[in-house]
């Protein structure tokens, strides 16, 4: 009778020897053997292999597919058995058969902007920085230091209240009176129950701010651009903008207790206030670009062209897509 485990008598330490290097043995031998049978597999010409069988019980290998060109198929039978591979070589390419001939300059075409005094910008751009490292940007740091997040963002909303005069007068230039009612309104409320701007219930209740400026107004009326300019303090500008600029700041209340500083330190689009909420994104773009001048003057095209035509669209001429003009 086998040794096993119904084994009534317990193995001798001679038979438990010899049972333990019979195991160890078909171990080595099958570690041995092992690899050796599945090298010669894998080094089977796979020609060799088993096909497929189709359904109808033929063995049936599918066609190869070629990345090459197919040329024309000689005759009927040539092209029948080419369809597979024509089909797939035809939709590689062709979803990229036209890339060579993608404008990959649009975005700097749509953003032209004519920049004649370009030395002169530099060398006022020049002036803002060291102003920027001297005073602006230890004020800057200061304020935000001194000032909780909840007290700063207070201050802005005060001063947009009070200066939303700017774009209410703006809308009703424009004669876009749903804006100019949404913006009285606003101007209400906060007033009232917002504590004189410090909060903004208005936008809880569904009337959300926005910018109306008359530089926008200008644009609406076919003003051009006129030449790119970086204006000192202020930044970068353009012409139309320059003169929006300052019609703006006489439709702001704090104009006439604040003259001159309104402008500088609670403007909505060059401020103080307005920079303190930018820093980051600014000197983010300083240290990253290796043409400021270019990237600052790229950026204020776009978002310049953005804050035109965000609430105008339907207003935007044909030819000016894409352009602050």
């Amino acid at each position: 009778m086998g040794w096993c485990r119904f084994r009534k008598n317990p193995p001798t330490a001679v038979e438990a020897r010899r049972s333990l290097g019979a195991w160890l043995l078909a171990l080595v031998l099958t570690a041995w053997v092992w690899p050796a049978a599945g090298a010669g597999a894998s080094e089977t010409d796979p020609g060799d292999r088993a096909a497929p069988v189709a359904q109808g019980g033929a063995s049936e290998e599918p066609p190869p597919v070629s990345l090459e060109p197919v040329p024309a198929a000689a005759n009927n039978t040539t092209a029948n058995n080419t369809t597979a591979t024509t089909a797939i070589t035809d939709y590689d390419y062709d979803d990229y058969a036209d890339f060579d001939d993608f404008d990959l300059d649009f975005e700097l075409k749509d953003s032209e902007i004519a920049d004649p005094l370009e030395p002169i910008n530099r060398a006022t751009l020049f002036f803002n920085r060291q102003l920027d490292r001297f005073i602006l940007d230890p004020l800057t740091i200061g304020y935000r230091y001194v000032v909780p997040e909840p007290g700063r963002r207070s201050v802005n909303r005060f001063f947009t209240n009070v200066n939303s005069t700017q774009s209410l007068i703006n809308d009703i230039f424009q004669l876009e009176w749903g804006d100019a009612g949404r913006t009285f309104a606003r101007l209400l409320i906060n007033s009232t129950a917002g504590i004189g701007g410090l909060l903004d219930p208005a936008t809880a209740w569904g009337l959300p701010g926005h910018v109306s400026d008359f530089g926008q107004t200008l644009t609406l009326a076919g003003v051009s651009t006129g030449p790119y300019l970086v204006l000192p303090l202020f930044g970068p500008s353009d012409a139309r903008d320059a003169v929006g600029l300052g019609v703006d700041s006489l439709f702001h209340p704090t104009f006439f207790f604040l003259p001159g500083m309104d402008a500088l330190f609670f403007n909505t689009s060059s401020g103080f206030s307005e920079r303190e909420s930018h820093y980051e994104e600014l000197k983010a773009l300083e240290e990253s670009s290796i043409d400021y001048y270019s990237a600052l003057r790229s950026g204020f095209i776009q978002n310049r062209d953005a804050q035109i035509w965000a609430r105008r669209e339907n207003r935007r001429p044909p030819d000016s897509s894409g352009a602050a003009k």
